[in-house]
């Protein structure tokens, strides 16, 4: 019997030495807490925290997910990034626990409880206890509720603090989340420090006040110390109706009629927020340090008077998200930067071929004028010699009365006594610059246009009023065209790359009719006052001379030999001048410069399907080659009837001096004849030798034009009656936008010095507008928003945070400050004092009230919560607003309401009567309307107890 074997199915042979899921558990912890290197005196002491200095800071996360039987847990680890020296044995500082430092420093006992961090609001216990490091073990899914689950997971943290060696707080997260309830415990050496919270919807009456507060307090300890409780008070008080302070901004939207000088007023986007941006304005009366023998807070009587507390700080809170009056309105005309409508579905009368009354005198007149309405046909008395069109009137939303006063804002040449005269530098007074946005002149057409489409967009009646005010615009420019009025409010010269595609097309347009006028036998525009109001030829044709002897440089004698010397049929025609003393390569005669036909002007979408024609075609095309050789054999052509004796070298020693190499000159030939060509142009079929070849005598007068003006203006006049809404809309985007940046920083003016970083801000925006200018608008892509798009929305939310701030500063200063005519204190102080403080109070920071309750700016705020409980006992009236005024001189008549909040924050440590040295003891009690909160921290000797 004693062998026999034993059965390994049997029961004892189980192996009891197998870890158990708590063990499991609690090693895992420890294992975790070994690798966030939470061990005793690792880090050493840092300095003292600054107020608010946990609000402000940046904060690290490190986060471990274990399991403990069916319940998920997340291991947190929440570190303040505080900046500064560890202070060491040398300063002067025993060794101990950073929490409990932490805990006894009331420099930051109220910290800013909505100041965001990087992934929302401050924690909770960095706010109650103080403390720049501590770990919280929180439930992923479901609340640990059950009082067992509660004694054995705070069991495992203990074990687990005790094990690794952690002297950083460790807390557990239980009960509903919502109440914010942690259990927690840090042990240093032989002391352990028990963190509780008690969270209840009324307060108890005993712990109203600071009397009750102190028997629970030194009740939980227990133990009699000889230093009285260090106390801290702070009653805090909310004001969210202003009555008088209020700051509201009226809507100025243009041509409103407003008032009566209206149109003499400068006629900008409207700027604003539609409610007061801020929201509430709160005050903390503080004691930081007190002793509990020397002050009373009982129901019967209170020390705690608020107009007698030694520091008074203010806050301000903002509204997340009030509508902006400028941003709505650029944000409602980018929306119509998708609209693929064309104007003739909002209204058919314009489309080609539509059924009209034709009168039979005018039939002929019909077919070929416009189907757009002129501007006279609306504007009586605007007419030209001309006379008036006989065209069909748009019915829209914009009348007649409100359509003239934005046509004469557009062109007022078009009015006598005009209001608003353009203001546009010459070209010779303007610089390039690189980060300059792609629209136009600030004080332009094209901004003036845009600025009137966004509003008759915002407030006139939509895509239909915007599609009637650009119908009425392009009836204007075919206007003008066929009269050759010259367009105002565009730069002079040709169409500048460097500005929108759309004033680019304007200034095309008035180089067309400048050469129509020229060729025609006018003078230019430049030289006729700038803005022609006759027709184009009626002017010029007084003199009718020929521009082309204007600069006839050669004697008669030159004439005189040059007809000696060239063959009745072979006489020179189209000189300008002598080329200094130059002679041609083979004749004595002297080289002339020929009179050659203007440049030919293109816009940058002309450039671009240049461009994409000659990639198609190749560089060996023929058609190819004579694109890009139509110019130079123009000049060739002038060239040879200027210069009958000319040769390819000589056109070379002026067309293209760098392609003539000359050789050693001899005194006796100074005249740069001796050389010879680069050896480009002696590639045997080279272009310009072909063109050479091909190029007749004829001066520039007879030659073809380069430039059609007729053709180029009617492909501008059909461009603008072509395009759709969202097509009008990313024309004038840019110049919108670069508008509304300059609102921006006409309506900061001196304020931009005490908005926060509003320079790096507003540097930022125009850089990213400035890009966006350049970029091609993806509208036809497709996804269901152009790219374009969403990069203008991205840089309108920036353009309206910065319009936010202005008003706030607006909104503060008539809150806080009083008006000029109340200022008794020297100027230059009070603007110092009031920028520090509007910083301050931009950024959403406490800012302490110099003096507390005695200060001016505390007799304001007093006089705004004063009025605000009168109003809210319904004694408010009439009177109101004076009896403040009367109480600002008067303090006396001063009242606040109750606080919304009351914090009591108590601490003991040093020695105790009978049992040595004490540790830390704290608490602190938070007391609202609908809430009471307890959060303790209480320590002992393991040693002893």
């Amino acid at each position: 019997m004693l062998n026999e074997e034993v059965d390994d199915s049997e029961f004892f042979q189980q192996d009891f030495t197998t870890a158990s899921e708590w063990e499991i558990f609690n090693a895992r912890l420890e294992e975790i807490f070994h690798e966030w290197k939470l061990s005793y005196v690792t880090s050493g002491y840092h300095a003292s925290l600054e107020q608010n200095q946990l609000s402000l800071c940046e904060w690290t996360h490190l986060k471990e997910r274990i399991k403990f039987a069916d319940v998920e847990l997340d291991v947190v680890r929440y570190k303040a990034n505080i900046p500064g020296r560890e202070l060491t044995g040398e300063d002067g500082v025993r060794d101990g626990c950073q929490a409990f430092v932490d805990l006894m420093a009331n420099e930051n006992d109220y910290c800013i409880v909505d100041q965001k961090v990087d992934d929302g609001q401050l924690h909770p216990l960095a706010q109650w206890y103080g403390l720049r490091e501590f770990v919280v073990v929180v439930p992923v899914k479901n609340s640990i509720t059950n009082e067992s689950q509660i004694g054995i997971l705070m069991s495992s943290i203990h074990i687990a603090v005790s094990e690794s060696g952690c002297d950083v707080p460790v807390f557990v997260q239980v009960l509903d989340k919502v109440q914010n309830v942690f259990l927690g415990v840090c042990e240093s050496g032989s002391t352990r420090l028990s963190f509780d919270i008690v969270h209840l919807n009324v307060t108890p009456p005993t712990c109203k006040y600071l009397s009750g507060l102190l028997d629970v307090f030194k009740g939980k300890i227990g133990v009699s110390y000889a230093d009285p409780v260090a106390v801290s008070v702070r009653f805090t008080y909310s004001l969210t109706k202003f009555l008088s302070a209020s700051f509201a901004v009226s809507k100025n939207i243009p041509f409103s009629n407003n008032g009566e000088d209206e149109k003499d007023s400068t006629i900008s986007l409207p700027f604003g927020v539609a409610i007061d941006p801020v929201s509430e304005l709160i005050l903390h009366c503080t004691w930081p340090h007190v002793a509990d023998n020397v002050v009373v807070d009982s129901q019967s009587y209170s020390d705690f008077d608020p107009l007698t507390a030694p520091v008074w700080t203010l806050r301000a809170r903002f509204e997340d998200a009030p509508v902006c009056y400028m941003s709505d309105c650029v944000q409602e005309f980018l929306q119509v930067s998708e609209s693929r409508r064309a104007i003739t579905e909002y209204f058919p009368e314009l489309a080609v071929g539509a059924t009209q009354n034709l009168e039979g005198t005018k039939a002929l007149e019909r077919l070929t004028e416009s189907k757009i309405p002129t501007l006279s046909s609306v504007i009586p008395g605007i007419a030209t010699s001309g006379g008036k069109k006989d065209t069909i009137k748009l019915e829209g939303p914009l009348n007649d009365e409100l359509l003239k006063d934005m046509l004469y804002y557009l062109f007022p040449d078009a009015q006598n006594d005009a209001s608003h005269q353009y203001h546009i530098p010459s070209a010779g007074q303007t610089e390039f610059d690189p980060l300059k946005i792609k629209s136009a002149h600030p004080d332009s057409l094209v901004h003036r246009l845009a600025k009137l489409l966004a509003a008759c967009n915002s407030y006139y009646g939509g895509k239909r009023a915007v599609a009637q005010l650009w119908a009425e615009f392009a009836q204007e420019m075919r206007y003008r065209v066929e009269r050759c009025i010259y367009i105002p409010g565009v730069a002079a010269g040709f169409p500048d790359s460097r500005t929108c595609l759309l004033h680019q097309k304007l200034q095309m347009l008035n180089v067309c009719m400048e050469r129509r006028r020229i060729r025609e036998g006018g003078l230019p525009f430049s030289m006729t006052g700038g803005g022609g109001s006759g027709e184009g030829g009626a002017e010029g044709r007084e003199g009718n001379h020929d521009s082309e002897d204007e600069f006839f440089d050669c004697s008669d004698e030159d004439e005189e030999e040059s007809k000696r010397r060239h063959a009745p049929w072979n006489q020179p025609v189209g000189r300008l001048s002598k080329l200094g003393k130059m002679l041609l390569v083979d004749s004595d005669e002297p080289l002339y410069i020929p009179i050659t036909q203007e440049p030919v002007p293109k816009t940058e979408d002309q450039l671009e399907d240049d461009a994409e024609v000659m990639l198609k075609l190749g560089p060996g095309s023929e058609l190819c080659t004579q694109m890009m050789s139509a110019s130079l054999l123009s000049d060739m052509e002038s060239f040879k009837a200027a210069n009958p004796a000319g040769k390819l070298e000589d056109f070379i020693r002026w067309y293209s001096p760098r392609d003539w190499i000359e050789e050693d000159t001899d005194e006796r030939d100074p005249f740069g004849r001796k050389g010879h060509l680069s050896s480009r142009m002696m590639i045997p079929g080279n272009t310009w030798q072909t063109v050479w070849d091909d190029a007749r005598p004829v001066p520039a007068r007879r030659q073809r034009r380069l430039f059609d003006d007729a053709k180029e203006a009617e492909k501008v006049l059909h461009y603008f009656d072509s395009r759709s809404l969202g097509q009008i809309a990313q024309l004038t985007m840019a110049a919108l936008f670069h508008s509304a940046l300059r609102t921006l920083q006409d309506e900061a003016g001196t304020d931009s010095e005490i908005i926060p970083s509003f320079a790096e801000n507003f540097e930022k925006v125009m850089s990213t507008c400035c890009k966006l200018s350049r970029e091609n608008w993806i509208s036809s892509a497709p996804t269901p928003r152009g790219t374009s798009v969403k990069k203008f929305e991205s840089l309108l939310s920036d353009i309206t945070q910065l319009e936010n701030v202005i008003i706030q500063v607006r909104s503060l200063r008539k809150k806080l400050f009083p008006p000029p005519e109340d200022e008794t204190e020297p100027a230059l102080d009070k603007t110092t004092v009031e920028k520090a403080m509007l910083s301050q109070l931009l950024k959403a920071l406490e800012t302490e009230l110099d003096d507390g309750a005695k200060s001016t700016i505390s007799k304001r705020v007093l006089g705004m919560f004063t009025e605000a409980k009168m109003a809210a006992n319904e004694q408010a009236n009439e009177q109101t607003v004076a009896l403040v005024s009367f109480m600002l001189a008067d303090g006396a008549y001063f009242t606040l309401p109750d606080p919304v909040e009351k914090q009591f924050t108590l601490r003991l440590g040093g020695k105790t009567i009978n049992k040595g040295m004490g540790s830390p003891q704290f608490m602190r009690a938070i007391l609202t309307h609908n809430e009471f909160r307890l959060c303790g921290a209480f320590s002992q000797n393991t040693t002893f107890y």
